[in-house]
């Protein structure tokens, strides 16, 4: 919980006063009852800063209450249920903000709090009551708002005070019903109605024991409506192009993930509903529980559904932790176990609920294990982790924390089509976790980097990138420090292997959050094949004074950094041109030759850094614009700048981008490029399709920028009309309103072109990706088998797989036509499947 970023900062010396022991500490009670005992006694008034540090050490003994589950805690329950009796007249907001961010935003500890709540509700009804009105609140914002993962930690809590009886078991039952109405809708839209199912299966471990007991036959009417849903719904496997193995040797056989969640909580049934792995606090206090009376819960409404609403679904967990038939190692539960999904379900809430600081979420990421019944993970023993090194005990019993956090994490960061977070989120939280735990965590994320290593082969091609960048980032924090010589052996696989290409790209975007020298020094001498010759640097081309345009661009070049005029520049260019025309040589070459100058000597002036080369661009605007005036041209412009650049390509990529935004080249002339033998014939770099996808981006950006302005004049244009609708008509209300109208009018035509564009320049792509694909296999026979075929065509198609599945929803206006010109029957199967993926990801399902 983000608490520094809300203001509730707490000092070192507050921070150390609290004991950690036992689940709560009775040496931070004490310190705190000392304190409030102090302040009574005191004669004078309580300055400010005293109350606010009696709120602050209020806080942090309602975060911290349950950090680890022990027998301490039962005392400790009833310590923090005194305080809130006696503080609440006092500091209502102070409670009642901090316990309700607790149960939003600690997902793991719902049994702690609501069995405190119970706790006061014995003794303390009307103080529940306050609490509970504040909740229901919120439920009711949550589900107007569509905030369904809000949602799932909501009613898992209304589980927990079922459990210590706030509120009945009909009541939540009914707030279950509530929620299956969804059921009972008109149409019924699959991701919906699953989103719905989902949340209620996933809240079930947590509460449905005891519901059971106190009200078997509503808990078995919403077993039973789900079940007639789930009976009707047909089975929805993840399609192949979100699979991130490809041969599907360590997932098994790809499963319907809410069928599959669905079947466990049957499985749990059949077991009387016991489940080991959550405590159940409540228990302790059953006896004084009974007597307690109870609140109400209000009824819910969903929201309709919108296309603009958000649904969930479980998720399918990449298997790191199996042997290469696919059954879980014993380091982390069976991936097809209840305890596994509970696990990731809690893992997965932290990192999205603590996006905002990585330093909170790395706090609860390591203390997971806190949240459960003991016994089940192992305890982390320095020593014995330093004597095993990067190898598991197979004999120690129990999971290992870190490894599940890996596995989780991991999943979270190569899933696709995209991440929930950027991926540098992902990155900081490994860095981060790695700070936190400076022996286990770093010798399990060795471990995880070497199975994935191993399995680069069978793994998607953006995963493989993904992976890259993210190693390279990730060594960037702790001096670049890995065991290159365990990989040696790769420098005698082909050059365009996984392996290969994950250890170059890696060293190189090394290179680029480093420098040369230095990482060169950092790997063995055997590895230098993979690395440039020598530090990046510029490819002039006239550096030669035996060019015969040396003195040209010399000359050209002293103008440039004399910062002559963009007309005294364009006049020399044209005097250059006429040079050219005077001995003969053709309109078209004299265009290619004085346009090769002037970009070359550009680039040249301004290689020092990127504010420089970007002064020199802004500069001289006029002049680019006039030398790249055609389609041709600014391919040629695209082309120069790539050789120039060609030992440096991030200057060659953030040079490209920031020419796009100055329309001096265009999407077509990147895209034409890209695709051009000479990258093509090296499709394992990853640079060519970074740009690629950086160009697509923009114009999807352009679009949503556009969509995103007209929506709000329509907003706006809404706003005023009802308001001129309360007042009499005037000439200045008729001029307004003709000036908005045209406004939406000009925006109107301004998506409409920017979509049609969009459009064109996703045409082109594919067709120039289905063109080339089919080229690599028209000499192969019909039934070539996937291990026969080069790895250079299998990286074109894992670029084309990504770009297919990245703008996915950017295609789903024009499926058809892209079926009718692009996908047509004569296109291989290879081909034209990954195109049915699509559609079916497109596909909005009614049942």
């Amino acid at each position: 919980m983000s608490y520094d970023s809300r203001g509730y900062n707490r000092s070192r010396q507050d921070g150390n006063s609290y004991n950690r022991s036992g689940g709560g500490g009775g040496g931070r009670f004490r310190a705190y009852v000392d304190d409030r005992r102090g302040y009574k006694r005191r004669l004078s008034p309580p300055r400010d800063d005293e109350v606010e540090d009696i709120e602050v050490r209020l806080r942090g003994l309602i975060i911290k209450i349950g950090d680890k589950i022990s027998p301490e805690l039962q005392v400790n329950l009833n310590k923090m249920k005194n305080i809130l009796e006696n503080d609440y007249s006092k500091y209502p907001d102070t409670v009642q903000n901090t316990l309700k961010a607790c149960i939003v935003e600690l997902p793991a500890k719902a049994p702690v709090y609501g069995t405190l709540y119970g706790l006061l509700n014995v003794t303390s009804h009307d103080l529940v009551g306050k609490l509970v009105y504040l909740l229901n609140d919120t439920l009711k914002q949550t589900v107007a708002e569509g905030n369904w993962a809000k949602l799932k930690q909501l009613l898992r809590f209304y589980g927990e005070l079922a459990n210590s009886n706030v509120i009945s078991p009909t009541s939540y039952c009914g707030l279950v019903e509530d929620l299956l109405s969804v059921l009972d809708e008109p149409t019924q839209y699959r991701r919906r109605s699953d989103c719905i199912i989902y949340i209620i299966l996933s809240t079930l471990p947590w509460s449905a024991q005891e519901i059971h007991k106190q009200n078997a036959p509503g808990l078995n009417h919403i077993m039973q409506r789900i079940g007639s849903y789930m009976d009707r719904r047909p089975l929805s496997p993840s399609p192949e192009i979100v699979r991130r193995y490809k041969s599907g040797n360590y997932d098994n056989s790809p499963r319907d993930e809410l069928h599959h969640l669905w079947t466990l909580i049957q499985q749990l049934r059949a077991n009387d509903w016991e489940f080991a792995l959550i405590s159940r606090l409540y228990r302790w206090f059953e006896k004084e529980f009974s007597s307690a009376l109870q609140h109400e819960i209000p009824r819910l409404t969903l929201p309709e559904h919108t296309d603009e609403l958000e649904y969930i679904a479980p998720e399918s967990p990449l298997r790191i932790n199996v042997d290469d038939a696919g059954v879980a190692a014993s380091n982390v539960p069976d991936h097809n176990s209840l305890e596994y999904f509970v696990l990731n379900d809690v893992i997965v809430d932290i990192l999205r609920i603590f996006e905002p600081n990585r330093k909170e979420c790395g706090k609860y990421l390591l203390a997971v294990a806190n949240s459960f019944e003991p016994g089940h993970f192992r305890p982390l023993n320095p020593q014995s982790q330093e004597k095993s090194g990067d190898k598991m005990d197979e004999d120690e019993q129990g999971w290992c924390l870190p490894d599940l956090l890996l596995e989780v994490i991991m999943s979270q960061m190569l899933r696709l089509p995209s991440p929930p977070f950027r991926q540098v989120y992902y990155s900081c939280i490994l860095t981060e976790l790695c700070r936190a735990d400076t022996v286990s965590f770093p010798l399990a994320l060795g471990r995880t980097v070497k199975v994935l290593f191993e399995r680069l082969e069978d793994i998607d091609i953006e995963c493989v990138y993904r992976l890259s960048c993210w190693f390279a980032h990730h060594l960037s924090n702790f001096g670049f420090q890995w065991d290159w010589a365990a990989w040696e052996h790769i420098l005698n696989l082909e050059p365009d292997h996984p392996q290969v290409i994950f250890t170059r790209e890696t060293l190189e975007k090394m290179i680029r959050l480093s420098y040369y020298e230095r990482v060169k020094s950092l790997i063995p001498d055997v590895f230098y094949k993979l690395i440039p010759s020598q530090s990046p640097a510029p490819s002039f081309a006239y550096q030669s004074s035996d060019h015969p345009l040396h003195n040209a661009a010399k000359g050209l070049i002293e103008n440039l950094r004399a910062k002559k005029s963009a007309d005294e520049i364009q006049a020399i260019l044209e005097q250059f041109k006429e040079e050219q025309a005077r001995r003969d040589m053709p309109a078209n070459d004299q265009d290619r030759m004085m346009r090769e100058l002037f970009v070359q000597s550009t680039l040249l002036v301004g290689s020092k850094s990127f504010s420089h080369v970007l002064n020199v661009v802004e500069r001289y605007l006029d002049v680019l614009r006039y030398v790249n005036g055609t389609p041709e041209a600014r391919l040629h412009t695209v082309q120069i700048i790539a050789e120039f650049w060609k030992e440096n390509r991030q200057f060659m990529g953030i040079l490209l981008d920031k020419l796009l935004n100055y329309r001096i080249i265009d999407p077509a002339s990147i895209i034409s490029w890209v695709f051009e033998k000479q990258q093509l014939d090296r499709a394992s770099n990853f640079y060519a399709w970074e740009i690629l996808q950086n160009t697509l981006a923009k114009v999807v950006a352009r679009v949503s920028q556009v969509r995103g302005k007209l929506e709000s004049a329509k907003a706006t244009y809404r706003e005023n009309e009802a308001a001129r609708a309360k007042q009499p008509a005037s000439e200045m209300a008729l001029a307004e309103k003709q000036q908005e109208s045209d406004t939406l009018r000009i925006l109107e035509n301004s998506l409409s072109t920017v979509t049609r564009d969009q459009k064109e320049v996703f045409m082109s792509v594919y067709q120039k990706f289905v063109q080339v694909l089919q080229d690599e296999l028209a000499p192969l026979p019909a039934h070539t088998a996937d291990t026969q075929l080069s790895w250079n065509y299998l990286w074109i198609l894992g670029w084309y797989r990504e770009t297919m599945r990245m703008y996915y929803k950017e295609c789903s206006g024009f499926l058809v036509t892209l079926e009718t010109v692009v996908f047509t029957e004569g296109v291989n199967d290879r081909i034209r499947n990954v195109f049915t993926d699509v559609k079916t990801l497109n596909s909005e399902q009614t049942l």
